[in-house]
């Protein structure tokens, strides 16, 4: 099977999930990248970027880090780094990276019939000779498609006018690009309270996956626990095996299944998926590999849309949230997820369920009697596997040593603790022998079994009560989260640790859920926004060095949120404050190393190195999304996510009718822009002012980026009626285009 390598945080979108492509109707050929600067400094790296296709410099941690999670190749390593390369070496090895320059030499993709960074291009299939982009032609001549017709690269002669030009265009590049770590010269920071760097009650919570092994439930029930951020579940029947959740990348999912092997060579039967966060769902073409021909697929009926509603709709601002609540861009020394070993990256292998359920769904597999029940709780989705004949509970998410994970850093819609309660209150008159969490090792044991159960569920109920309670008698969700504690008979519970959340952030999250934003004061319906209230603030202390001095007593008074905070105002009033960032990052590093919670840990360590100009979070350059993912999931479903993507600013009061009809699943759809929204319908309209025809496939591929909209127009891959000037209008108006619309622009179409 075909897999396709990309960063993945799977618990994250999940847990933490994650993303995160920017589904959009195509993407748009950017011009060919031109005098690229080499001359980065010292402690920088020169690389390429996969997400921009640019380069720049960047510090040689963040650069590793970087190609660590193939977000990004080195092409010329920090002076640091002691290794010697050819100029040969140094060039790019992959399609889509313009060649380096020579200096004061500008080279460029040409050729003499096509517009600068285009290329002649035979495609096989239809026949046909059109100019397209350089990358593209690359890619398709890879995949057999076709082949570059010419493909020249022309070096124009050297002249004064172009060497000062280039002088320019490499000054203002390097000024740019350059993002070095902010000097400590001039100023005096404190020094750090002895501490350890990880709460030694957070690190102790390793033992519930450590190490990797196979645990054996009873005689056919084994599960693989510490490999992934989730456990995946093997049940052997008399003729194949039953899979549950296939944990968050293809490498990972194929190494348990050779640790599976080791037990039975029984073909996979079914998979079974307990909810759609990415650590559970990302790993089954390998487990399919094994099948012995039709494999069922089980999930809720809801699996699809909770999975495209994290991983599009709310994919790009969540898969950055993912990267401070894991911690990737920390040295692998400080990063420690508590629960579950860190995360790696790897190839996303998702398919789709075939077939799904709405309330119940009991089957018998291969002698296996299983009853699947949809409860929601840590997702919209949930559900738990009961085996009668084995007295065993699979059960998901909604329990897994932690105090159920109501809110969660990253983000997420709001999760109703009483669907926990709810979910754990049918199961608990199952009186299970053995439960096997979807994290963490398997319990054994009716007693313990049952303790743990109850007392989840009521720990849930008291949280809960407790903060309607004190919502009805008056109290915000900020006193309520200084009030409600769990009671001492749950404190020392190892099944409700706050090693993920914190029960003030449930609380918050509670009164939220049930009442919105709003806690009563009218002062505050329509308040001053945060930069102006951070200039008044700042102006009330009677300016920048006093507050400076606040800070600083702030952390001699062992006040680190304090002094964050006021750190933040004086940010906001002078970005460029570097003593403020600083000590801002001091006290965010000694926060960090306080918290029992693994995500706010890294959130806080991350922030600190963000803001010491260590590394760089590039907001664009994180995905959880992939051809392959867009594959396998419906087209009407990806074109439903389209809206969230509009610039309405472009669309004004405008109208704009797009007809799609797909030529292989001989589906049709109506694209409707006005008002400043898109409403995506099906059907055609009959008053279209542009129809499209194509394939489901290309489509995908376009949303994916993989080919270029006008390349395909080019080539005949789609049939165009209309005005093709207005149609790239408008598909520039779909986030993250800004296109730069020129239509007397020469080469938009040929």
């Amino acid at each position: 099977m075909t897999v396709i390598k990309l960063l993945v945080f799977p618990l994250f979108l999940i847990l933490f999930s994650s993303s995160f492509i920017y589904f959009s109707f195509a993407s748009v050929e950017s011009e060919a990248q031109e005098d690229i600067e080499a001359g980065c400094l010292d402690v920088e790296a020169l690389v390429y970027r996969f997400a921009y296709s640019d380069y720049v410099c960047v510090p040689q941690f963040t650069a590793d880090k970087w190609v660590k999670y193939e977000m990004a190749k080195i092409i010329i390593e920090s002076k640091q780094v002691e290794k010697e390369k050819s100029p040969q070496q140094l060039n790019p090895e992959f399609y889509g990276a313009p060649p380096l320059q020579q200096e004061k030499i500008r080279v460029s993709i040409y050729d003499s019939e096509c517009r600068a960074g285009y290329v002649q291009f035979h495609h096989i299939h239809y026949l046909t000779t059109s100019c397209i982009a350089f990358s593209t032609a690359g890619l398709w001549e890879e995949l057999g498609l076709g082949i570059i017709i010419k493909s020249e690269i022309e070096v124009p002669e050297e002249n004064e006018d172009y060497e000062l030009e280039q002088d320019i265009i490499e000054e203002e590049a390097l000024i740019e690009k350059q993002t070095i770590p902010i000097s400590t010269e001039g100023i005096l920071l404190p020094s750090y309270p002895n501490q350890p760097s990880i709460r030694p009650e957070l690190e102790a919570t390793n033992e519930f996956w450590s190490p990797p092994a196979i645990h054996q439930v009873n005689d056919r029930i084994w599960v693989a626990v510490g490999y992934d951020l989730a456990n995946s579940i093997m049940i052997e029947g008399d003729k194949g095996i039953i899979i549950v959740d296939t944990l968050s990348t293809y490498e990972k999912a194929k190494e348990v299944m050779q640790e599976f092997r080791k037990i039975t060579d029984k073909p996979v039967k079914a998979i079974i998926y307990t909810h759609g966060h990415l650590d559970h769902v990302q790993g089954t073409k390998a487990f399919l590999e094994e099948g012995d021909g039709d494999v069922e697929i089980i999930a809720h009926e809801s699996l699809l849309d909770f999975y495209i509603n994290e991983n599009s709709v709310l994919g790009p601002i969540a898969s950055v949230r993912t990267v401070y609540a894991t911690g990737v861009m920390l040295p692998e020394e400080d990063r420690n997820m508590g629960l579950f070993p860190n995360p790696e990256p790897g190839t996303i292998a998702f398919v789709a369920p075939t077939h799904t359920f709405s309330s119940e769904f009991l089957l018998d597999i291969s002698g296996v009697k299983m009853n699947l029940v949809y409860v929601a709780g840590e997702s919209s989705d949930q559900l738990y596997v009961w085996l009668p004949d084995d007295d065993t509970l699979l059960i998901g998410d909604n329990i897994y040593s932690i105090f159920p994970n109501i809110y969660t850093l990253r983000g997420a819609v709001y999760r109703d603790p009483m669907n926990y309660v709810n979910a754990l209150d049918q199961m608990i008159p199952l009186e299970p022998k053995y439960m096997v969490p979807s994290h963490v090792k398997p319990v054994s044991g009716k007693d313990k079994v049952m303790d743990i159960l109850i007392s989840t569920r009521d720990a849930t109920q008291y949280v809960y009560d407790q903060t309607i309670r004190g919502m009805n008698n008056g109290y915000t969700a900020d006193e309520l989260s200084h009030m409600i504690e769990l009671p001492s008979w749950f404190e020392d519970n190892p099944w409700l640790t706050e090693s993920r959340g914190q029960i003030p952030w449930h609380v918050k999250q509670i009164y939220y859920g049930n009442l919105g934003w709003y806690q009563g004061d009218p002062t505050f319906l329509l308040p001053i926004s945060e930069e102006q209230r951070a200039h008044k603030f700042v102006e009330g202390f009677g300016g920048v060095d006093i507050v400076i001095q606040q800070v600083r007593q702030a952390i001699d008074d062992t006040e680190y949120s304090w002094a964050a905070e006021l750190a933040t105002y004086v940010i906001v009033v002078d970005p460029n404050n570097d003593e403020a960032k600083l000590l801002k990052a001091h006290a965010l590093r000694v926060i960090g190393q306080q918290m029992l919670s693994a995500d706010a840990r890294h959130w806080a360590l991350t922030s600190a190195l963000e803001l010491e100009g260590k590394i760089i979070i590039d907001p664009n350059a994180f995905s959880q999304t992939s051809p392959e993912q867009l594959a396998e999931l419906p087209i009407d479903k990806i074109l439903k996510s389209l809206s969230t993507k509009l610039d309405p600013a472009k669309v004004g009061n405008d109208q704009f009718i797009l007809n799609i009809i797909y030529s292989d699943t001989h589906q049709e759809f109506t694209l409707h822009f006005r008002n400043g929204i898109l409403a995506v319908v099906s059907g055609l309209s009959s008053f279209e002012d542009h129809t499209i025809t194509l394939d489901t496939d290309t489509h995908k591929l376009l949303i994916s980026g993989k080919l270029k909209l006008f390349d395909v127009v080019d080539s005949g891959q789609i049939q165009s009626d209309g005005d093709l000037i207005e149609f790239k209008k408008w598909m520039s108006y779909l986030h993250p285009f800004d296109i730069d619309f020129n239509p007397d622009e020469p080469g938009h179409f040929k």
